[in-house]
């Protein structure tokens, strides 16, 4: 055996006792002061004199601890001990002293920036992971008034206070709430802690066992190969479930988002605390499909679902109302529209949205409204009736106009393709003949839809066609019959290095498209879908409509935590069969000539349908959407584009 010299054994040693930390630096510099005290005494007693050892040692403590005694000694040899041990503790006494003290701070401080800490709340709101849809939710939360006072009464709260567990925490991601327009300064209240939900000690640390509602979104993003979330999410579930069943406590409530519908009920089997779960495949392709069939749709979704501005759902039981019609909460809220109700049922509550308005209520019944003040949907505080009262029997068949051929070209592909074309399949009474051009390999498309069983959930209603080519290429958009389609979809891809990088593609190739539709006798109407709400000011075109999958599923992530009742609302509005949001001309419902909104309303009540609001067309071209509009707003019949109508069969 080779030994090495004495230096470097005790190179080592202390090595090992200053990696052991800022404890052991401080008693290895105290020893090598002694150790320097002691020399320093010895040597005085060199110079010969009447101090003992012990006085001696403390002479040249007090030299080597502070300065001020240099100057205060006789003698040439006594300066010259003196002066040794104050340059000795200038730098060991003083500088190493500040040396460790000041890296041990810097590394508490880093510990602390990592979120390190375990928390000490309770009936707080823990969001896993700091993805696209993480921003989104915490404006949801923390930038809304009324959503704070919705959680603080809900769970009883003294103040909503969000958590984010996430890998990456750093000083970057404070700078960037405090940064936020929306949340600003509100980003004090949001705690960044450091950790994975599938670590014990992180879920203890994020108190998620305390917290009121634990959110898991997703992130759909570029493609990893071998990453899979929807895979990341069971194992986060398993953990928390693991979690509460070692400590004996109750699984808090949590609302998970999956990329896949098909894992839904495997998601549900890995927890058996209450559980949310929104498919952001299906949702998605759900709303893309109302889009398509019901331009203007997207400026309904950006109010609706959020809770920052404008009108929103609201869920009120139906309380001393019961056995009264539902026409007696319309009058007595006239700032909100009632959609319907939530009625119990056997198994899952049923949705009736656009109930006759002689539509008895129910004691366990909860009334469905839309309005932007809460305190407009309180109608049990009004003892007496506000307006008229407006009857709405049941839907007319000629309200509802089928379609029949709907051209469809999707310039794209991202792992929701095969869910939207499944979706679009599922709508009765219509027919898509779908042109799907994209650069991935055509066997790639092929595998992939051919997995999913396309071809057998198709059937009579889709015709799929798939085109080989880049859409950005030149000449690639002229070549195609753009005037035979009736809509076009520029999907954002989950293949490119970045969110930034897919919606550069769909912006120019919207560009490009406006370019190659600007001499055609027909415009199709054409949506974009974007992965990033900043880039959304890029797209020109007051035709072209966006859909940002990440800002809509937190704005339905944020109110499914706080009114888990809405998830049945959500998959009846924007299911394939069911009521529906659908834009309108006015002359559908024979309205020619102004009127102000009560009497729009009437006028399509009459044909069973319920007005939500009026898509107005300004002087400038742009077109906009008031909702819920005061019920005397008068609209000329030039100002009119159309009507914003609940339709379908509520019964």
């Amino acid at each position: 055996m080779i030994k090495l010299p004495l230096v470097d054994r005790v190179k080592f040693f202390v090595e090992r006792q200053f990696v052991k930390g800022a404890g052991f630096q401080l008693l290895l510099v105290a020893a090598l002061i002694g150790l320097i005290s002691l020399a320093g005494g010895a040597a005085l007693l060199l110079a010969g004199g009447e101090a003992t050892l012990p006085e001696a040692i403390w002479w040249a403590f007090l030299r080597l601890t502070d300065p001020g005694y240099l100057g205060d000694d006789v003698g040439g040899w006594r300066r010259f001990v003196s002066t040794l041990l104050t340059i000795s503790g200038y730098v060991v006494f003083l500088g190493a002293l500040v040396a460790i003290m000041t890296q041990w701070l810097i590394a508490r401080m880093r510990e602390f920036e990592r979120g390190l800490t375990p928390v000490s709340l309770s009936n707080h709101v823990v969001i896993v992971g700091w993805t696209n849809r993480t921003l989104p939710l915490l404006r949801e939360l923390v930038g809304s008034e009324h959503t704070a006072r919705r959680f603080l009464r809900l769970f009883e709260a003294r103040r909503l206070t969000p958590v984010v567990l996430s890998e990456d925490v750093s000083a970057l991601h404070a700078q960037e709430l405090r940064a936020d327009p929306v949340i600003g300064a509100g980003a004090g209240r949001v705690i960044l802690r450091y950790g994975s939900a599938l670590e014990e000690e992180a879920i203890q640390r994020a108190a998620c066992l305390n917290a009121a509602v634990v959110l898991l979104p997703s992130d759909f993003g570029h493609r990893v190969e071998g990453l899979d979330p929807d895979v990341e999410t069971i194992r986060a579930l398993l953990s928390m479930d693991a979690r509460a069943a070692a400590t004996g406590t109750r699984a808090p409530r949590v609302v998970a988002e999956v990329q896949d519908a098909r894992r839904m009920d495997m998601v549900r089997r890995a927890y058996a605390g209450p559980l949310e779960i929104v498919a952001s495949d299906r949702t998605i392709s759900r709303l893309m499909m109302q889009t398509l069939i019901h331009p203007g749709l997207s400026r309904f979704l950006r109010e609706a679902l959020s809770s920052l501005e404008g009108n929103e759902f609201h869920l009120r039981p139906a309380g001393k109302l019961a056995g009264a019609p539902l026409k007696d909460v319309a009058a007595r809220c006239p700032k909100a529209r009632v959609l319907g109700l939530i009625r119990a049922g056997e198994d899952e509550p049923k949705v009736l949205l656009n109930a006759p308005t002689d539509t008895v209520l129910r004691a366990d019944d909860r009334v469905v409204l839309l309005c932007a003040d809460p305190a407009d949907a309180e109608f049990e505080r009004a003892d007496a009736r506000r307006v008229p009262v407006i009857d709405r029997a049941a839907r007319t068949p000629a309200a509802r106009a089928p379609v029949d051929d709907h051209r469809l070209l999707v310039l794209g592909w991202n792992d929701r393709v095969p869910e939207l074309l499944v979706t679009l399949a599922q709508r009765p009474g219509s027919h898509w003949s779908v042109d799907l051009m994209s650069f991935v390999p055509l066997a790639e498309r092929q595998r992939v839809l051919s997995a999913r069983g396309i071809a057998e959930a198709a059937g009579e209603r889709l015709a799929l066609n798939l085109l080989d080519g880049d859409y950005l290429n030149e000449g690639v958009l002229d070549a195609l019959p753009l005037e035979r389609y009736r809509s076009i979809v520029l999907l954002t891809s989950d293949r490119l290095a970045s969110s930034e990088e897919a919606d550069a593609r769909a912006i120019v190739g919207h560009r490009m498209l406006e370019g190659a539709l600007e001499n055609r006798a027909h415009r199709p109407h054409v949506l974009i879908e974007l992965a990033d709400a900043v880039n959304e000011g890029l797209v020109r075109g007051a035709e072209a409509e966006t859909l940002i999958p990440p800002l809509l599923m937190s704005h339905v992530l944020a109110q499914l935590a706080l009114r888990p009742e809405l998830g049945v609302v959500f998959d009846e509005l924007f299911a394939p069969i069911g009521a529906e949001v659908a834009f309108r001309a006015p002359r559908t419902y024979r309205i020619r000539k102004p009127m102000n909104f009560d009497d729009m309303d009437r006028a399509v009540a009459a044909h069973g349908d319920l007005l939500l609001g009026v898509q107005r067309r300004a002087a400038d071209g742009a077109i906009t959407l008031d909702l819920n509009p005061p019920r005397e707003r008068s609209y000329t019949a030039e100002e009119v584009h159309a009507l914003c109508v609940l339709t379908g069969d509520g019964t």
